[in-house]
C-alpha cells in the first residue's frame, strides 16, 4: 500500500477472533475493497468518517482532562457519562439514562448506586408514576458536572483553535444540518 508522506499507513485489526480479517485502508482513508466481505453494507464515506472519529479519539489532549477527573474522583468513564447526561438533561428516568449511556437497565442500577453512595446523585420517584425511578444530580453532583463541563469545553476550544473561523463555521453548519435531518427523521428518546 502506497502512503503519502504526510499520512501514516492505517491498519485496523479486529478482535483477532477466528475468521476475522485485518482491514487495510487506502490513501483516501477508505478500506480497500478486497478486504471487505460481500455482506458489508458500509460505504467508503462511512468507513472514512469512522476512521476519522477513531483518529480523533487517539489524541490525548482531547481525553486527558476527563482522564484526570476520573482518576482524582475515582470515577469510571460510564459514571462520568451518566453524570454528563444528568447534568445536561436534568432529572431523568433511570431507564432513559441507561439508554443514553448505552448500558442495560440492570447495569445502570449499579452505576446509580455507586454515584448515590458518593453523594453525587439521588433517586426520587416520578410524581406522575410512583413506580418510575428518577435520578438527579445532588449539589455535589452539580459541582462535579460543572468541573467536567469546563474540562470538555477546554478540550473543544483547543480543537477549534486548530481551525480558522471560516472552517469553524463550516463545521458548525454541517453538524447543525445533520442534527436537523436527524430531527426530521426521528425524535430523540425521552419520557
Amino acid at each position: 500500500m502506497r502512503v503519502p508522506a504526510n499520512r501514516p499507513a492505517l491498519r485496523v485489526q479486529s478482535g483477532g477472533g477466528v475468521g476475522e480479517e485485518e482491514l487495510e485502508f487506502n490513501e483516501e482513508g477508505g478500506v480497500t475493497d478486497d478486504s471487505l466481505s460481500p455482506e458489508d453494507a458500509s460505504t467508503p464515506s462511512s468507513r472514512r468518517l469512522h476512521e476519522l472519529i477513531i483518529q480523533l479519539g487517539r489524541y490525548r489532549s482531547l481525553r486527558d482532562p476527563l482522564h484526570g477527573i476520573c482518576e482524582s474522583k475515582q470515577l469510571t468513564p460510564t459514571q462520568i457519562h451518566a453524570l454528563m447526561w444528568l447534568g445536561n438533561d436534568g432529572p431523568t428516568h433511570v431507564g432513559v439514562l441507561a439508554q443514553r449511556v448505552g448500558i442495560t437497565k440492570k447495569t445502570i442500577t449499579g452505576v446509580v448506586d455507586r454515584l448515590e453512595d458518593m453523594k453525587l446523585v439521588e433517586r426520587t420517584r416520578d410524581a406522575e408514576d410512583r413506580r418510575a425511578v428518577v435520578a438527579q444530580l445532588t449539589t455535589e453532583g452539580v459541582k462535579l458536572f460543572n468541573l467536567i463541563s469546563r474540562s470538555v469545553d477546554e478540550g473543544l476550544r483547543r480543537m477549534l483553535d486548530l481551525l480558522p473561523p471560516d472552517d469553524q463555521e463550516a463545521l458548525f453548519g454541517l453538524l447543525e444540518r445533520v442534527l436537523k435531518r436527524l430531527g426530521e427523521s426521528s425524535e430523540p428518546q425521552s419520557l
